[in-house]
């Protein structure tokens, strides 16, 4: 039997075995030009250079059915054209034991069964050679119309498809009634097989150039990650859809107005293609940092999130920044997440993304950092530090909770005792850090709390009102800044604050 190669390389193909076969009932092929014209069409869709062998060729496709087809069908080509360029006889009887083109048709016919038919797997393979051959030209084409010109390159591929089914459902048809020759009897070695018939109504028989241009993109708009979500992790090289439940929407936010305008604004400039400049966001842990920036890319349709791991700010940034340009269709904010800054070599930063080497048109980087950013590197974006977490914000924040609620008019006394409650509720441990952070899960249960917002309410009336302390905000932020940055950031704040006190 014929040699079936199942790795794909197909160089050893369709060789004929030297036996002789000593039946006499033989029938001799003429020569036939339109075997030749397959195979190149075959190569040139089919066929790639094996990259660990120059002289040798592999299969474009990854799917196993179409592999065995198309292994299966240059077998049967291959052989087919040596009988006929060499005029040899096919012999007839069923006890012949050399491997001819019979066998090889009767192999094709008889790969696949419970419903999945040639002509299935003729369409898929010849759109899958089309989908590799021209993926370029769909990146940089978006004309369906120059796309099917047999001119251009893909519509020179489109116009080999056609042509290959074409000539090849014509071959298969004919190549059983061309047995019989000078034969009463139709060959006992073929098996039937009603295939050849039905594969007349392949998509490449029946259609057009433009509708296999209007298909092309279609499949490859379904193939194409980017397509299954918003928001993917990246990982060594490999992008994952993920989902970010957690992450509140925009309108939930409450207080933090001046990031929500620069983070807001920022990323409306790049939607809009006014500029990709870096953004640098820093702050203390529980300010909303990663939060905020998330509701803004998922707020804005046109934004596409991808979350790297931290390694990947260093050597694996220009491979991800290369295959992301070539989905210029799309705009991708790339988030580096709660980064060490003091630990990160820069060089590939200032490299890839700072400077003059900016980033292409469709990407925008976002770092975000508890740590203050390095002069060579804040300077190469738009530095923005998250203010620190008060009783002033505090309030604001629960004022802005009323306002999108749709109560405007709101007195400053329910803000204050709401706010002293929360201080109150994270003096007796049930939250581990006065923030943004814990300040939106205390709001989720006043929300839900009826008895607590009715006695906080009565208490805003009476005479006396109870404040918030500041001091207890105060060594909140001083022991944070003294775990993260030590002595010298709070002597800063304290310089900070003099004149403050002094007015």
């Amino acid at each position: 039997m014929m040699n079936i190669n199942g790795n794909g390389n197909l160089n050893n193909i369709g060789k004929k075995q030297s036996q002789n076969p000593s039946n006499k009932e033989r029938i001799c092929w003429g020569e036939d030009l339109s075997v030749k014209i397959l195979l190149t069409s075959f190569r040139f869709l089919f066929l790639k250079f094996d990259p660990e062998n120059r002289n040798s060729f592999l299969l474009r496709c990854e799917d196993t059915l179409q592999k065995e087809f198309l292994t299966a069908l240059y077998a049967f080509l291959r052989i087919l054209e040596q009988e006929k360029t060499e005029k040899q006889t096919v012999s007839l009887s069923l006890a012949s034991r050399q491997s001819d083109s019979v066998d090889a048709f009767n192999h094709l016919f008889t790969l696949f069964s419970g419903g999945i038919t040639l002509r299935h797997i003729l369409d898929e393979s010849l759109f899958a050679a089309l989908l590799a051959l021209t993926e370029k030209e769909m990146d940089k084409e978006k004309d369906l119309r120059s796309f099917s010109d047999a001119t251009t390159f893909s519509g020179l591929c489109i116009k080999h498809a056609f042509h290959f089914a074409e000539k090849l459902v014509s071959l298969l048809q004919s190549y059983p009634s061309s047995l019989k020759n000078d034969c009463s009897f139709l060959p006992g070695r073929l098996l039937p097989a009603d295939d050849p018939v039905l594969l007349s109504h392949s998509f490449f028989c029946r259609s057009t150039p433009q509708a296999a241009a209007m298909e092309l993109f279609a499949r490859r708009k379904k193939q194409d990650i980017f397509e299954s979500s918003r928001v993917f992790r990246y990982r060594k090289g490999l992008f994952t859809p993920s989902r970010l439940p957690s992450i509140r929407k925009l309108e939930e936010f409450y207080g933090c107005s001046e990031a929500k305008r620069i983070i807001g604004n920022h990323l409306a400039a790049f939607s809009t293609g006014k500029h990709n400049i870096p953004l640098l966001i820093s702050g203390l842990p529980g300010l909303g940092k990663t939060q905020l920036t998330i509701a803004h890319i998922l707020a804005d349709p046109t934004l596409t999130l991808i979350l790297p791991a931290p390694e990947d700010l260093e050597e694996g940034l220009e491979t991800l920044i290369h295959f992301l340009e070539s989905r210029k269709e799309k705009k991708f904010v790339i988030f580096f997440d709660d980064m060490d800054v003091r630990n990160i070599n820069w060089y590939y930063f200032r490299t890839f993304i700072g400077g003059s080497f900016s980033l292409p048109e469709n990407q925008l980087a976002i770092i975000a950092s508890n740590y203050t950013f390095p002069p060579n590197v804040s300077s190469r974006g738009r530095s923005f530090v998250f203010p620190l977490f008060d009783e002033i914000r505090c309030q604001e924040m629960i004022g802005d909770m009323f306002l999108a609620k749709g109560m405007t008019h709101v007195s400053p006394d329910l803000l204050s005792v709401i706010a002293s409650d929360y201080v109150e509720t994270f003096g007796q441990k049930e939250f581990d850090e006065l923030s943004p952070r814990t300040l939106a899960r205390y709001l989720e249960l006043f929300l839900t709390d009826q008895v607590k917002r009715k006695r906080l309410l009565e208490f805003s009336k009476g005479e006396i009102i109870t404040r918030p302390d500041p001091l207890i905000f105060h060594e909140q932020n001083v022991r944070l800044m003294r775990a993260l940055y030590g002595e010298d950031a709070i002597k800063e704040l304290r310089e900070s604050q003099l004149p403050q006190e002094r007015s």
